[in-house]
C-alpha cells in the first residue's frame, strides 16, 4: 500500500480544509513544534483506511472532531499494485451522521463506487484490498516509537514476549484452549454413549424379539375365535330385541287405548259447550258495536267541552297582543333621532382612530394647532423620518471614518515591522552561512583528527617485519603517533551546529512570517482602499439626502395632530362605546315591534284554529249521540229474537278458535280410539301364542359383552406385543448405531488428546518464537550490513543478540556495546525486519518512522541520516516524523506542520 493523496477536515489540529500530496514523495521528514499534528497526519490514514487510531481505538472518537466543529472529514488516496483506491469517512457528533464510502479508479479515470454492504462491509472490503488487519498495519506500516530498541538490546524472556505480542504468537495458546475443549467433549460423548448401553440396551437381543413374535401369533389365533363366537351372539342378540320391540309397543297401544276411555266424557261435554257457543255468535258483534258507540260518544262530549275553553283562551290571548304591538310602534317613532345621533358618534370614533394611527393621543397639545389634514401629516411626517435617517447615516459615517483611520495606524506599523524583519532575515541568513562555513571547517578538522587518532591506536599494534593487521603487508619503518585533541574539535562542532541549527530556526520562523505578513499587507492594502472610496461615496449620498429635507417637518406634523386630537376631545372620551350603546337601543327598539308583530299573527291564528276545532267537535258530538241511539236498538231485537239478555249472551260466548278447538278435540278423540283399536289387534298378531322373556335377552346381551371384552383383551394384547417387537428391533438397530458412535468418539479423543498434550508444550510456541526470531535476524542482518557501508551483521549468541563487526576481521560483539548512531542503525533494520515479516512477506509501499531522534549525537545523527538515505534503494516510501532540524534538512522533501489559532496546515519544503 503507497498513500497517494491525503485529504482532511476538522479532524483534531486540522480545522480548515488541507490536503497533503504524497505522489512524488519518496524518502521525507514530518517536522513541526510539539503539539502541531504531526502524529494526527498517522491517525487520519488509519482511521480513513480502519475507522479507528492507535490512541484512542475504536471507541471515544468523538474527540478526533475539531473543538467547536460538528463534524470531521477524511480521504485517503492510496495505490495497491497498479490499482488506485480512494477511502473517505465522515463523523459527525450523532451517530446518523457517520458515513464511508470505498472507491476503485478504473483504466478510463472514472471511480466506480465500492461501498455497499454497509460499514461493516466497506470495512472488510478495504481490509481485504490491502491484505493487513489494523493490528498488523499499525505495527509493520506505522512502527511504535521505542519497541525496536527494547527488542534488540532485551533479555530473552522479555524479547520473546515482545515478539509474541507483535507477531500474535497467542493464538498458539488459543489452539491448546480449543484441542482441551474438544477432547473433553469427546471424552463426554463417549463417556455418554457407554452409559446409555450399560442402563438402557442390558437386555435388548435378537433372541429377546422372536420371543415376542411367538406370543403375538398365539394372540392372534385366540382372538380369532373369539371373534366367530361373538357373530353368532349378535345374531341371537338382534332377533330377541326385534321381539321386544313388538311386545313392548302392544302394551303401549293398550295402555293409551284406556287413557282415551277415560276422557270420553269431558270430550263429549266440551263438544255440547261448542254448541252453545254457536247459537249466541251471530249477536256478539251487536253487543261490541253498540258498547263502541256509548264509549265513543262519551269521548266527544269531552272533546267538546276542552275545545270551548281553548277558544276562549285564544281570544284573550289575541286581545293581549294587540295592545303590545301598540306600544311598541309608538316607541319606533324615535329611531331616526337615534340614527342621527350615531353617526355623529361615528365620524369621532374615525377622528379617534386617525390620531391613534398617526402615533398620536388625545391628550396631545401645542401653542399653534394647524387643522388636521392627513396629506399634510404624511409629508411631514416623511420629511421627519428622512432627516433622522441623515443623522443615524452621519453618526455612522463619522465612527467608520474613526475606525478607517486605526486601520491606516496598524497597516503602517506592519508595514515598518515587515521592513525590519525582512532586514532580520537578510541579517539571519548572512549568519546561517558563515555559520555553516565554519561547521563545515570545524567537521573537516573533526574527521582529520579522528583518522590521526584512528592511526595512533593502531600503531601499538605494529611491528617491525610483521604483517599489519590492515593493509597485511610487512611494517618496515613504524609511523609517528600525534596527539589529536578530540574533545576540543568535537566540542567546537557540537557549538558550531547548535548555533547553525539555531539561525536555521529564526530563518525559517521569519521567512514563515514575513509571508503571512504580507499576505495581510497585500489584502489590507486593497481593504482600506476600497473602504476609503466607499465612505466618499457615502458621503455625497448623505449630503444629497440633506438637501431635499427643508424646514422644520417634526414640528409641522405636531401642530397637525394637536388639532386633530382637539377634534377627539371635543367628542368626549369614548364615542365608539356610546355608538355602540345608540346602534344597541335602536336594535332593541325594532326588536321589539318585529316581535309584537309576530306574536299578534301567531294569537290570531290560534284564535282561528280554536273557533274552528270548536265547531268540528260540536258535528261529532251529534254525529256519535245519533250512532250510539240506532246501534243499541239493534241489539234489543235480536236479543228478544234468542230469549236471551245481554249477560246470558256474553256468558255463553267463546272465542272462534276455542269452539274450533272443542270440535275437532271431539272429531280426534273418535279418529284415535279406532286406530288403536286397530293397532292393538295387528300387534297381538305379531306375537302369537309364545310368551316373550325379557330375561333371556338380558342373558344373550351379557353373554355378548364378555366375549367382545375378551376379543378387545386378546387384540390389545396382540398389539401390545407387536409394538414391543418392533420397538425392541429399533432399540437393536439403535444400540448398533450408539456403539458404532462410542468407539468412534474414543478414537477422535485420543487424535485430540495428544494435540492437547503436545500444545501445552512450552517447547512448541518457544520453537515458533526461534523461527520468526531467525527469520528477522537474517532480514536485518541483511539490511544492516547494506546500511552501514557492509560493516555490521546481526546474530544470535547463548540466547543474546550480537553484532558481527566485518571492519575489525569478523569480530562478535554484544549489541550494548554499539554506539547510539549504531544502536538506531540495528534497530532500525530489526523494525522493518519484523514490518515486512507482518506484512506476509511482502515489501510495503510506505513506511512511517517515529522514533526518538533528538537524544543521538551529531555523529549518531549523521550515522541514521546516511542510513535513512540508502533506504530509498528498498524501494519503499519512507517518512521520519522527528523534531531535528539537521535531520530533515539531510532529506529530499521535508512536511512542515504549523500550528496556529485557526488551525493546523502542511506545507512542503523541497530542496
Amino acid at each position: 500500500m503507497r498513500p497517494l493523496r491525503l485529504e482532511v477536515q476538522g479532524f483534531t489540529a486540522f480545522r480548515q480544509f488541507t490536503e497533503l500530496d504524497f505522489s512524488d514523495l519518496e524518502l521525507f521528514a514530518l517536522v513541526g513544534p510539539t503539539g502541531s499534528g504531526k502524529s494526527s497526519l498517522l491517525d487520519a490514514m488509519t482511521f480513513a483506511l480502519y475507522g479507528q487510531t492507535d490512541r484512542l481505538g475504536a471507541s471515544g472518537l468523538d474527540a478526533l472532531i475539531s473543538q467547536g466543529e460538528r463534524g470531521l472529514s477524511v480521504g485517503l488516496t492510496f495505490e495497491v499494485g497498479d490499482v488506485t483506491y480512494r477511502a473517505s469517512r465522515t463523523k459527525g457528533r450523532r451517530q446518523a451522521e457517520n458515513e464511508v464510502r470505498f472507491e476503485r479508479r478504473d483504466a478510463d479515470g472514472r471511480w466506480t463506487n465500492l461501498s455497499d454492504g454497509g460499514i461493516k462491509g466497506v470495512n472488510e472490503r478495504i481490509r481485504g484490498v490491502l491484505g493487513l488487519d489494523f493490528d498488523n498495519f499499525k505495527h509493520s506500516v506505522m512502527l511504535p516509537q521505542g519497541k525496536f530498541a527494547a527488542l534488540l538490546q532485551g533479555k530473552g524472556k522479555d524479547r520473546q514476549k515482545l515478539l509474541g505480542e507483535l507477531t500474535g504468537l497467542d493464538h498458539v495458546a488459543a489452539m491448546q484452549r480449543v484441542a482441551a475443549d474438544r477432547a473433553k467433549d469427546l471424552k463426554r460423548q463417549a463417556d455418554s454413549h457407554h452409559g446409555v448401553l450399560h442402563s438402557e440396551y442390558t437386555g435388548v437381543s435378537a433372541e429377546a424379539a422372536a420371543a415376542l413374535r411367538a406370543e403375538r401369533e398365539h394372540t392372534d389365533a385366540e382372538a380369532e375365535t373369539l371373534r366367530d363366537r361373538l357373530e353368532t351372539l349378535q345374531g341371537s342378540l338382534t332377533h330377541l330385541r326385534e321381539l321386544e320391540k313388538v311386545w313392548k309397543a302392544h302394551a303401549e297401544t293398550g295402555r293409551r287405548l284406556d287413557a282415551l276411555d277415560a276422557r270420553a266424557a269431558g270430550v263429549r261435554a266440551g263438544e255440547a259447550q261448542a254448541a252453545r257457543a254457536r247459537r249466541v255468535a251471530g249477536v256478539l258483534p251487536l253487543l261490541d258495536a253498540a258498547e263502541r258507540a256509548r264509549i265513543a260518544a262519551e269521548r266527544e262530549q269531552r272533546a267538546l267541552a276542552g275545545a270551548l275553553q281553548a277558544a276562549q283562551a285564544a281570544d284573550r290571548a289575541a286581545d293581549a297582543a294587540q295592545t303590545t304591538l301598540d306600544t311598541a310602534q309608538a316607541a319606533e317613532a324615535t329611531i331616526p333621532e337615534l340614527e342621527a345621533h350615531a353617526e355623529r358618534l361615528r365620524e369621532a370614533e374615525a377622528d379617534a382612530a386617525r390620531l391613534k394611527r398617526s402615533g398620536g393621543t388625545p391628550q396631545i397639545t401645542h401653542p399653534h394647532p394647524l387643522p388636521w389634514d392627513e396629506d399634510a401629516f404624511l409629508v411631514a411626517r416623511e420629511a421627519a423620518h428622512k432627516a433622522d435617517k441623515n443623522r443615524q447615516e452621519r453618526v455612522q459615517i463619522e465612527t467608520e471614518r474613526t475606525a478607517l483611520a486605526a486601520a491606516l495606524a496598524r497597516f503602517v506599523a506592519e508595514e515598518t515591522a515587515q521592513a525590519q524583519e525582512t532586514a532580520e532575515q537578510v541579517r539571519v541568513e548572512r549568519e546561517g552561512k558563515t555559520a555553516k562555513t565554519e561547521l563545515e571547517a570545524a567537521q573537516k578538522v573533526l574527521e582529520e583528527a579522528r583518522q590521526a587518532a584512528g592511526l595512533a591506536s593502531y600503531r601499538g599494534h605494529l611491528h617491525l617485519g610483521e604483517a599489519c593487521p590492515l593493509c597485511l603487508q610487512a611494517v618496515r619503518v613504524l609511523p609517528d603517533a600525534p596527539v589529536a585533541d578530540l574533545g576540543a574539535a568535537q566540542d567546537r562542532v557540537q557549538v558550531l551546529a547548535a548555533a547553525l541549527d539555531e539561525r536555521r530556526t529564526r530563518f525559517g520562523d521569519l521567512r514563515a512570517a514575513l509571508k503571512a505578513r504580507q499576505k495581510w499587507l497585500d489584502e489590507k492594502r486593497v481593504e482600506n482602499r476600497d473602504w476609503q472610496a466607499a465612505l466618499a461615496q457615502r458621503e455625497a449620498d448623505l449630503r444629497a439626502a440633506e438637501a431635499l429635507v427643508t424646514g422644520d417637518p417634526q414640528t409641522e406634523a405636531a401642530r397637525l395632530l394637536a388639532g386633530l386630537a382637539a377634534r377627539v376631545r371635543a367628542a368626549g372620551p369614548d364615542p365608539a362605546g356610546k355608538r355602540r350603546s345608540v346602534l344597541g337601543e335602536v336594535a332593541d327598539v325594532r326588536r321589539r315591534v318585529q316581535e309584537a308583530a309576530s306574536a299578534l299573527a301567531r294569537a290570531g291564528g290560534d284564535r282561528a284554529a280554536a273557533h274552528a276545532t270548536l265547531s268540528a267537535a260540536r258535528r261529532a258530538t251529534a254525529d256519535r249521540d245519533a250512532e250510539a241511539h240506532e246501534t243499541q236498538a239493534a241489539l234489543e231485537t235480536a236479543l228478544a229474537a234468542l230469549d236471551l239478555n245481554a249477560a246470558q249472551a256474553r256468558a255463553a260466548a267463546l272465542p272462534e278458535a276455542d269452539i274450533a278447538a272443542l270440535e275437532e278435540a271431539a272429531r280426534s278423540w273418535s279418529a284415535q280410539h279406532a286406530q288403536l283399536q286397530e293397532a292393538l289387534a295387528e300387534l297381538g298378531r305379531q306375537l302369537g301364542a309364545a310368551p316373550f322373556d325379557p330375561a333371556q335377552l338380558a342373558q344373550a346381551a351379557r353373554d355378548l359383552t364378555a366375549t367382545d371384552a375378551a376379543l378387545a383383551a386378546a387384540r390389545e394384547r396382540a398389539g401390545r406385543l407387536a409394538e414391543q417387537e418392533r420397538a425392541t428391533r429399533e432399540r437393536l438397530v439403535r444400540k448398533a448405531e450408539l456403539e458404532a458412535q462410542a468407539a468412534a468418539a474414543s478414537r477422535t479423543f485420543d487424535t485430540w488428546q495428544t494435540l492437547n498434550t503436545s500444545l501445552k508444550a512450552n517447547e512448541f510456541q518457544q520453537f515458533l518464537l526461534a523461527e520468526v526470531e531467525a527469520q528477522l535476524l537474517t532480514r536485518a542482518g541483511l539490511l544492516l550490513h547494506e546500511i552501514s557501508d557492509g560493516r555490521y551483521r546481526l546474530a544470535l549468541a547463548d540466547g543474546d543478540y550480537v553484532v558481527q563487526d566485518l571492519w575489525n576481521a569478523g569480530e562478535v560483539r554484544g549489541v550494548r556495546t554499539l554506539s547510539g548512531g549504531e544502536t538506531f542503525l540495528a534497530s532500525l533494520s530489526l523494525a522493518i525486519a519484523l514490518s515486512d515479516y507482518l506484512a506476509g512477506n511482502k515489501i510495503l509501499g510506505a513506511l512511517f518512522l517515529d522514533e526518538g531522534f533528538g537524544t543521538l549525537d551529531p555523529q549518531a545523527l549523521e550515522a541514521v541520516a546516511g542510513a535513512l538515505e540508502s533506504l530509498r534503494t528498498q524501494g519503499r516510501m519512507v517518512g521520519i516524523v522527528t523534531h531535528v532540524e539537521s535531520l530533515s534538512e539531510r532529506l529530499p522533501s521535508r512536511l512542515l506542520v504549523t500550528k496556529s489559532v485557526a488551525g493546523s496546515s502542511v506545507h512542503r519544503l523541497d530542496l
